[in-house]
């Protein structure tokens, strides 16, 4: 059972990430060149990709975005084993996931997460508990979106604050956006995992007459008690507490459900629409066994799209969303603490077409929301948030060259009972320069400077966070925090080639996060907020590679190579940042049958915080087949997972639980996706 690689095969695989940091770097110059030489016209696209509407307030595609960006289609969303939202992403170049157990996974980006990170569905927050602690599970299932948009780096233009370290947005097709091209159309998925002997079921039915469209979705999705490899303890903790679990991960079930429908009104001039979607689930805390959460949200949204009859403006985009959110921590049974959440968000766009050869949009939006954590883990008493904010963003392509900038200015309220309210304002500005040296190659760098206001934990916590195992007192007093970023970026498509090179650098001042004060209360080790600077350096580089095409069989390669670095001058390194991470895979393509093996390798974490320990690092090997058994009938497909296939032991380095909880074992999976 591999937990961590031996000097000697450390060596080797360190030689192998440095090799493909190589690989990349020449791989720019040889497509630059390309590029250079290449017949077709300097403006023509690199490739044509989905906009990312999250991400770019000025219309870019997304292979021309001035930031890291990565989108998940439904294809891949469906044939995904991963259960939780933060494991499904956790592939993607520059995030890993909080892994709190099989039932809680939230993204992180870069190192940050919580608060730095915007949890959105079709453009509006998520509006659920899962920023304040990671025992928390994001109420958004992988099985429900169409797409998955991922934007690595600030993106606070749009979104504020809150997104100062990236933004996910889960679209999904509750409200339909265009008319159907025929009377009725829909997916099923079902499936079945051997780990946790799981198994899921999702469906969409949409239909449609005339204008009008109909969408209605259900998912339910069931784990048993997990299997890991070996010892679920560290051998530091079992020397402190005994063996603990083995093989099986205790109080590890899970149940999630959601029911939802909705309905739009689509012509020429646009769409409206609205839907209502009610979710519940139940899940055990590995961490401690008779813990349970017991979770439930109503959501109802309405969005629309209106062409203008204007020679600038051209679009006018509302969306609104109010969701009522509450969840029980449950003890044996009993309730020991309740979360409430209710609140709502709107957001405006106004899309300007094309202006003297500039074009972008301009927006405001609003969001309030009151929440509290009342109970045995009372830790945050009833709080209330106002949000409001206003943006605008402009793009110049000027063909072979171009500009891109933005400003935003935002105000936040907070207030308890006990404390009056503390009102911030917070100014973003964005500006960038992108080139186009030849028709394959798209070069840029930017700079952001964001500022984020305190959330309502980070200012008023007071109490015991068992999730944390921490006494978390908040600091009234805190100050805006900022970042200053800057990123650079090359695309790079020809001979068969297609690589991304991401370069990064964010300095914070008065970066907030929690320290220790060395003092136990109740029992727990007592934490408070502070501020600092602090800086985040990385690097994110991938490439693929057509290795053989006869016009039946294709075989393709890829690899990927992630690193951040995050530390303060005062206080050194900073707690539950990813290590160095490699992953490598080959793909076979026969149009009946595709198969994939691949290779994920996770440096060991030694760059560690004061009160935290290091992570082993690991080698995990993954397989899979995707079979399409009616000859002319790719809309079904039967998809078989070997993920971990020598269970190996792996430990996610940003997860609380890491020294408690490693990640799941070898699981064999399958699943059944029809569309129609």
């Amino acid at each position: 059972m591999a937990v961590s690689p031996a000097p000697s095969a450390r060596k080797t695989a360190l030689n192998t990430v440095a090799a493909l940091a190589l690989g990349v770097c020449a791989l720019a110059g040889r497509a630059a060149a390309q590029g250079a030489d290449d017949s077709q016209s300097e403006d023509q696209p690199i490739q044509e990709e989905t906009v990312v509407v999250t991400a770019s307030a000025v219309g870019a595609r997304a292979d021309e975005l001035l930031q890291g960006v990565t989108v998940m289609g439904e294809t891949d969303l469906a044939e995904n084993a991963a259960a939780g939202l933060g494991d499904a992403l956790d592939a993607m170049p520059g995030i890993s996931t909080t892994a709190f157990g099989p039932a809680a996974s939230r993204p992180v980006i870069r190192g940050l997460g919580g608060d730095r990170v915007r949890m959105l569905i079709n453009g509006i927050d998520i509006l659920d508990a899962s920023t304040a602690s990671p025992d928390h599970a994001v109420n958004a299932e992988p099985l429900e979106a169409t797409r998955i948009e991922v934007v690595r780096g600030p993106a606070a233009i749009v979104y504020g604050g809150n997104a100062i370290g990236g933004v996910v947005n889960v679209i999904d097709g509750r409200i339909p956006e265009a008319p159907l091209d025929k009377p009725l159309e829909g997916r099923a998925v079902t499936g079945l995992s051997s780990v946790d002997n799981g198994d899921v079921e999702a469906g969409r039915v949409r239909a449609g007459t005339g204008h009008f469209v109909l969408n209605a979705e259900a998912v339910h999705r069931h784990g048993g008690l997990e299997h890991i490899p070996g010892f679920a303890l560290t051998p530091a903790l079992q020397a402190l507490e005994g063996p603990g679990p083995r093989k099986v991960l205790p109080n590890s079930d899970l149940t999630f459900k959601s029911r939802a429908i909705g309905g739009s009104f689509v012509g020429g001039w646009g769409f409206a629409g609205a839907s209502v979607k009610r979710s519940t689930a139940n899940y055990g805390l590995p961490q401690e066994e008779t813990a349970r959460i017991d979770m439930a949200q109503t959501r109802i949204d309405a969005r629309s799209q209106i062409a203008l009859p204007f020679a600038v403006l051209d679009q006018l985009s509302i969306n609104f969303g109010t969701s009522d959110y509450r969840h029980f921590e449950l003890e044996d049974g009993a309730i020991g603490t309740r979360f409430d959440k209710q609140g709502w968000e709107l957001r405006t766009r106004v899309r300007q077409a094309d202006l003297g050869g500039w074009t972008g949009s301009f927006g405001m939006d609003a969001m309030h929301q009151t929440f509290s954590a009342l109970g045995d883990e009372s830790f945050l008493p009833l709080t209330r948030t106002r949000n409001y904010g206003g943006f605008v963003a402009e793009r110049r392509d000027f063909g072979g060259w171009g500009l891109e900038g933005g400003f935003r200015a935002e105000t936040r309220q907070l207030s308890t009972a006990a404390y009056n309210k503390r009102k911030f304002t917070a100014l973003s500005q964005s500006a960038g320069v992108f080139v186009r040296p030849g028709s394959k190659v798209f070069l840029s760098a930017s700079l952001a400077h964001t500022q984020r206001a305190p959330t309502d934990i980070e200012l008023f916590s007071d109490g015991p966070h068992l999730s944390e195992s921490a006494f978390e007192r908040g600091n009234p007093g805190l100050k805006k925090e900022s970042a200053l970023s800057l990123e650079a970026i090359a695309r790079l498509h020809g001979g068969g080639w297609d690589s991304h090179i991401n370069l990064y650098h964010t300095h914070f001042s008065d970066f907030i996060f929690l320290n220790p004060t060395g003092q136990i209360v109740d029992g727990l080790p007592e934490f408070v907020y502070l501020q600092s600077n602090a800086n985040f350096s990385g690097a994110e580089l991938s490439a693929s590679h057509d290795l053989w095409d006869n016009g039946r069989i294709a075989l393709r390669g890829d690899g990927s190579l992630e690193y951040v670095r995050a530390k303060t001058p005062q206080f050194g390194n900073l707690p539950r940042i990813p290590p160095l991470e490699a992953s490598g895979g080959l793909n076979l393509e026969t149009g009946r049958v595709d198969m994939r093996a691949e290779l994920v390798w996770t440096d060991k974490q030694t760059k560690t915080a004061a009160f935290e320990t290091r992570t082993k690092g690991s080698t995990v090997i993954n397989l899979s087949t995707t079979v399409r058994p009616l000859a002319g009938r790719d809309g079904v497909r039967l998809v078989f997972k070997a993920n971990n296939l020598t269970n190996a032991t792996h430990r996610t380095h940003a997860s609380f639980l890491k020294d408690r909880v490693p990640a799941a074992g070898r699981n064999f999976s399958a699943r059944l996706i029809v569309d129609f």
